[in-house]
């Protein structure tokens, strides 16, 4: 007798995709935390040195922010082979991957640093007082510095997530906010007969602990006991023609990322025309945003991870499983911290700075960034099961229309025209997330269908 109660092999599948993906985003989650983590404790202890000094940090990382995020976008090339490669039971070509890719990353973070030498004139360009924009520019400048460590440190990391190693980049990333903790009061207030430096000291805590996380990151890789059968240290020639693939993949996903991470940056600089208070409420406010998105990108590097393997092995229903219980996934997550800043805005905001003036400024902004997280989040395990899957530049063009063509003039309407302040900042990126997520979720539905 068959027992109609039981379930379904598409809900056992489903249920085992979803139960996979949350054992690997799980280390994930904290690893990509961490890396906010920098960030939060950045800005918690420049908060309570001043509001000049929070509101030239925020002003400064601005193209720093979305530099680092084109980093990871163009650097995503080598996960993604890794897992194909992984998944089709191919491991001695996942040494060559790795070297590619640092040699890859340093060229990149030298290119992008020397484009951060540049902050003042593009600060002044967009409007910024001539203060303001000078003392940006001091902290975009130190932060320049960090790229290259920081791209050595992403192209381990995301190396060995893609072979469901993520705790070696969870650990290296909690014992560098360790070291963040400890350094940033230090230097910002002028402890134990440093100078105090305030949003440059942060600035410089921020590249020891990058080249820290760089060194560390590359021993263990090289140093690992199974470093001979995955080739790690097998020298190979011509890296760079050889990596013509690797770099396709990695030009697509910058550009994706680059321009989410710019377009942010460009609200970043419409706030700033709202004055410094403005800005320091949105500094704040965004850490929210920025900490539990990283949740939903952890689980959309796990989902790209299990996508791309599945594509290897051929399984193009588990493909489609692996995308969609991300997603749900993500949203059931993101959903819960998203109530929560409903409920308790007041107590978090505190979190991060005791002045009531910024406080009362950011309290307006939490239900609108509680809104936004759930389809922002949701895009972003989209993006990546598309990419997982192979896509390349047809994600990156459905970002540029909805961040280029949604989200900044949308922004600016309901900021500036029709007057909303920051919180119209937050209903511009809102709009632009719902319309992302449909988008991206359309692709990949067409994509799962291909053979």
């Amino acid at each position: 007798m068959i027992d109609s109660t039981a379930p379904s092999p598409l809900w056992r599948d489903l249920r085992a995709h979803t139960v996979a993906t949350a054992r690997l985003a799980g280390p994930v989650i904290v690893a990509r935390l961490g890396i906010l983590g920098l960030t939060a404790v950045d800005v918690l202890v420049l908060g309570r040195v001043s509001e000049d000094e929070l509101a030239r940090f925020i002003l400064g990382t601005t193209p720093f922010d979305g530099l680092i995020a084109m980093l990871v976008g163009l650097l995503l090339g080598g996960s993604v082979l890794v897992a194909k490669a992984n998944g089709a039971g191919d491991r001695s070509a996942i040494g060559a991957i790795w070297q590619r890719g640092l040699l890859y990353g340093i060229v990149v973070g030298v290119v992008l640093g020397v484009l951060l030498q540049f902050g003042e004139p593009f600060f002044l360009a967009t409007g910024q007082t001539r203060e303001l924009a000078t003392g940006a520019a001091e902290v975009t400048r130190l932060l320049a510095w960090s790229l290259i460590p920081f791209a050595l440190f992403l192209t381990n990391q995301m190396i060995l997530e893609a072979l469901h190693r993520p705790l070696p980049g969870m650990v290296a990333m909690l014992l560098a906010n360790l070291s963040n903790l400890l350094l940033n009061p230090v230097l910002a207030f002028g402890l134990f007969g440093f100078p105090a430096l305030g949003a440059e000291g942060v600035a410089i805590a921020t590249v020891v602990n990058a080249s820290l996380l760089a060194v560390a990151m590359t021993l263990y890789v090289l140093l690992h006991p199974r470093h001979a059968a995955y080739g790690v240290r097998r020298p190979i020639r011509a890296p760079w023609r050889t990596a013509a693939e690797q770099r396709q993949i990695g030009y697509a996903s910058g550009a994706s990322y680059g321009l989410e991470a710019s377009s942010f940056s460009i609200l970043t600089l419409m706030v700033g025309l709202l004055g410094p208070l403005a800005l320091a409420a949105h500094g704040v406010a965004f850490q929210f945003i920025a900490l539990t998105f990283m949740i939903a990108f952890a689980i959309a590097t796990a989902t790209q991870v299990r996508v791309g393997t599945a594509w290897g092995q051929g399984r193009n229903r588990d493909v489609t499983l692996a995308g969609w219980s991300g997603l749900g996934l993500a949203v059931l997550l993101v959903g819960g911290f998203s109530a929560l800043y409903v409920l308790e805005p007041a107590p978090l905001l505190r979190i991060f700075t005791d002045d009531p003036v910024i406080i009362a400024a950011a309290l307006p902004v939490m239900p609108w960034a509680a809104l936004l997280l759930v389809f922002d989040g949701g895009q972003s395990v989209m993006n990546h099961a598309c990419r997982g899957r192979g896509d390349t530049w047809v994600p990156t063009a459905l970002h540029f229309g909805s961040y280029y063509l949604v989200m900044i003039p949308s922004a600016w309407l309901f900021a500036h025209t029709l007057g909303h302040g920051v919180v119209g900042i937050y209903q511009g990126i809102a709009l632009a997330s719902v319309v992302s997520v449909l988008a991206l979720s359309t692709r990949f539905y067409v994509l799962s269908r291909r053979p």
